[in-house]
């Protein structure tokens, strides 16, 4: 039986029901699955794969997972490694879907770590889980209130993306 970590970074919330979507995915097939913050710092030794996503602020992955994955890095080099981003431009404009993906870029420039898989999701957006200056820019660029994750294209995602990990 595999043994999958997941890892996640978000602000408001979304990403961490994405994260649970996925784990939920990979159990309901039979496998051991852990999710966790980065903020909680998890150690990824002793998994057969490992996942890890983030929700985008200011076109960047949140800082605790950046930071995850560097401290990381050597351990997630020798594990198969996927990456997931979400965000509310996938909602807004999925034809900028190459622009989503290239936010992984720097992270992985910079570790070296390489995902057999890179996820993107669209996000929510429930203002009072943003701040004020976060909810006047969203405003600004006339962003819709309320949830966008396609957990059934999340459940896809990770099905597809299990046998790269090297999970069956």
């Amino acid at each position: 039986m595999s043994k999958v970590l997941v890892v996640y970074g978000t602000k408001s919330g979304s990403t961490a029901g994405i994260a649970e979507k996925i784990g939920d995915t990979l159990a309901a097939t039979g496998m051991t699955v852990n999710i966790k913050s980065a903020v909680d710092k998890p150690d990824p030794a002793g998994y057969d794969a490992v996942i890890v996503g983030s929700g985008v602020r200011a076109s960047n992955w949140h800082g605790s997972v950046k930071s995850w994955v560097s401290a990381n890095a050597d351990a997630l080099k020798g594990t198969p490694t996927a990456f997931f981003t979400v965000g509310l431009i996938m909602a807004a404009t999925p034809e900028k879907a190459d622009t989503i993906r290239a936010y992984t870029d720097p992270l992985i420039a910079e570790t070296g770590v390489t995902p057999v898989a890179i996820g993107l999701f669209a996000g929510s957006y429930e203002p009072s889980k943003f701040s004020m200056p976060e909810r006047l820019i969203m405003k600004a660029m006339k962003t819709k209130e309320g949830d966008f994750r396609d957990f059934e294209a999340v459940a896809a995602w990770t099905v597809e993306t299990a046998p790269l990990l090297g999970l069956s």
